[in-house]
């Protein structure tokens, strides 16, 4: 495959190619996605604050996070993105079909037999606890403001810092600032892709910053975070010549605390 030309300042990004893309059907990478944050979710406190930064128009973190914590606040750079998140909420029938991963991440969570209303109770608290949008820029010292600093007992953050660059350096940065949002004892959650030089959306490309388990240790025990669990698994496609190819290795799965004395 020729390398693809990059649009690092998303000017082509379209949520719903990306939904379409990644998330019209559940396989390893996917399973592997909601089995992490069930895990995840197991180190917080009863009724934590969470904040789903730079989330994307997607809504599947928040599937097994909703009975555990007290609110869910959601950022994100693009409108756009915000936008379908709002149609989710509103119940639209212009919003994305996600009922397959809500039925999925409740087998993980260990139901044996799902029922309409368990699909539409979970989507409803869900909702419930979504109470608060944001705009937020990674890029920023204080992504949500300095209101915001060490403010919130849970953060995910979903191929946020290594999708929206390839600089190593600029994604310390990244990683800088999104940790400041996480109170002292409070828990990070967070996927990336592995050895990636890119990823697509329908036939438009990004940036993608090229790091490995070794790169997540060493800049999150710097800013002092306990990591408690980090793994790994393979792409669907590890082929690069196959037109399949989404343009990374893999997926990094990593549940860190934020130390008290730091």
């Amino acid at each position: 495959m020729l390398k693809p030309q990059i649009d690092t300042e998303f000017k082509t990004f379209n949520p719903r190619d990306y939904l379409n893309e990644y998330y019209t059907h559940i396989g390893n990478e996917n399973l592997n996605l909601l089995k992490f944050f069930v895990k995840a979710y197991k180190h917080i406190s009863k009724n934590s604050l969470m904040l789903e930064f730079s989330g994307g128009p997607t809504i599947y973190p928040l599937i097994s996070a909703a009975p555990l914590v007290s609110k869910i606040h959601f950022a994100d750079y693009l409108d756009k993105n915000l936008n379908e998140i709002k149609l989710w909420k509103k119940n639209s029938p212009e919003a994305f079909n996600w009922k397959p991963f809500i039925i999925q991440a409740l087998q993980i969570e260990g139901r044996k037999k799902i029922k309409d209303e368990d699909i539409i109770r979970r989507e409803n608290l869900i909702r419930e606890k979504l109470t608060r949008f944001f705009y937020c820029d990674a890029h920023k010292i204080d992504p949500l403001g300095k209101k915001y600093r060490n403010y919130y007992h849970l953060v995910n953050v979903n191929f946020v810092t290594d999708s929206i660059t390839s600089s190593k350096k600029t994604w310390k940065q990244l990683i800088t600032n999104i940790c400041s949002l996480v109170r002292k004892g409070g828990i990070l959650a967070m996927s990336a892709l592995k050895n990636a030089t890119y990823w697509r959306a329908g036939n438009n490309f990004f940036p993608a910053v090229d790091i490995n388990e070794k790169d997540i240790k060493k800049i999150l025990n710097r800013l002092g975070f306990k990591i408690l669990n980090l793994n790994s698994i393979k792409a669907e496609v590890v082929d690069e010549k196959s037109p399949d190819y989404e343009g990374y290795k893999g997926m990094m799965f990593v549940i860190a605390k934020k130390l008290d004395f730091f």
